[in-house]
């Protein structure tokens, strides 16, 4: 599907869609569980159907409603072997790989689209048992064995989703475990794994994020749980009112561990207003002056980043480049040669990638390149654009927001 964006500015307000990241979270925790809770919120998102997929297939039930969804996995019993579908989501192949090894013998992942030429490295789990078959760590890949209680020495250099489905696993086990962990990036979305886990009264010991010590044995309590709104989408509607106009979200919860929230800092260092409600945020247009900011903790911020800078005055640095590269698409390449078809100049030296802002934006045909993100970011470039922006592919949204356009249209003036 394309989309055709004509110039608008945002005024208007809307609610947040729910966090893909904490709604795949919690069903991977209930998959191995035997238990039930109902989930309260938004699961139209591509991710998050995935997630549900997996967990059908492995014998969970699961019953729809409008805004919740009831989870039952007292039917899930270990199996000797079982092929998956993680459709495009790394989150979920990385994570119910890890955590279905617990009580299936033999896993085969398969995925879809650009998750298929992505790099999934499971080498590290041969510590606790699981062997490994894969072509240059790309799908379909094959795990043997179940995994085990121990230690375990993981890299986190590029990214935190195997040690978040390590802590969801181990907590499980009836033996106690350590995952030593070195160089670790993206610690919010660690943080975000425990606390879900201590919700349902699960207790990690986090030794400063570089050893955690999980005790074996634990059974998470059965309860309702409500998903909390998504900062990742809310980023772009957010910026594109800090470069055009005005817009309120609601549903978002200000003390949340998300990553993502960081854009709040983002918009008041460059000069944007931001007006903090209990469960909602106001942004409006300001005088925008460009920024530093390190995006190594937060790369998905990239791209709505990318947007602002694009309006600021001056130069704008942001780190982190290296966290790019296995996304749905090599990011960095993507932003730089599809902005500069809008009239925007992106240098990238070594990790840190430099915007030079403009008044000038000019309106042109780009595309996604696959990649849900990188098409919120062109169509929040249409509320600064002289003429209407075309986007190739823009149906990706559905990865990780649905209901994007309809909210946009919602707030186009």
């Amino acid at each position: 599907m394309n989309q055709k964006i004509k110039p608008f500015n945002y005024s208007g307000e809307i609610i947040s869609n729910s966090s893909k990241s904490y709604f795949q979270r919690v069903i991977a925790l209930i998959s191995i569980s035997k238990t039930t809770c109902l989930v309260h919120g938004l699961y139209n998102d591509d991710d998050v159907k995935v997630a549900l997929g997996i967990f059908k297939a492995i014998g969970g039930k699961v019953k729809k409603n409008t805004n919740n969804i009831f989870l039952d996995s007292r039917d899930v019993y270990p199996g000797s072997n079982i092929s998956l579908s993680c459709g495009e989501s790394g989150l979920s192949t990385r994570m119910f790989g890890t955590v279905l090894t617990c009580i299936f013998s033999i896993i085969k992942l398969n995925g879809d689209r650009s998750i298929a030429n992505r790099k999934i490295d499971f080498s590290e789990l041969s510590q606790l048992g699981v062997l490994v078959k894969h072509v240059s760590k790309r799908m379909p890949i094959i795990l043997k064995g179940n995994l085990s209680s121990g230690t375990i020495n993981v890299d986190g250099s590029q990214g935190s989703q195997l040690i978040s489905g390590l802590l969801i696993a181990l907590s499980s086990l009836k033996k106690d475990s350590v995952i030593n962990v070195k160089n670790l990036v993206s610690k919010p979305y660690v943080l975000m794994t425990i606390q879900i886990l201590k919700e349902f009264g699960i207790s990690i010991i986090n030794e400063d994020f570089s050893k955690f010590i999980i005790k074996g044995n634990q059974i998470p309590v059965s309860r309702d749980y409500f998903v909390e709104g998504d900062w990742s989408g809310a980023a772009f509607h957010l910026v594109g009112a800090a470069i055009s106009g005005e817009v309120s979200i609601t549903g978002l919860n200000l003390a949340s561990l998300q990553a993502d929230i960081k854009i709040l800092d983002v918009l008041l260092m460059c000069g944007s207003k931001v007006i903090k409600g209990e469960n909602s945020v106001t942004v409006k247009k300001g005088r925008l002056e460009s920024f530093v900011f390190d995006a190594q903790n937060c790369p998905d911020l990239f791209p709505p980043l990318v947007v602002l800078a694009s309006c600021c005055i001056g130069v704008t640095k942001i780190s982190g480049v290296n966290r790019l590269s296995n996304k749905e698409s090599n990011r960095a390449v993507v932003l730089q040669l599809e902005f500069k078809k809008l009239g925007i100049e992106i240098d990238i030296r070594g990790d840190d990638m430099l915007i030079t802002g403009t008044t000038h934006i000019i309106g042109n045909e780009v595309d996604s390149n696959g990649d849900h993100r990188i098409a919120m970011a062109l169509a929040t470039m249409a509320s600064v654009s002289n003429s209407p922006i075309n986007i190739l592919n823009a149906d990706v949204v559905a990865k990780s927001y649905s209901n994007y356009f309809n909210d946009l249209e919602k707030v186009s003036n």
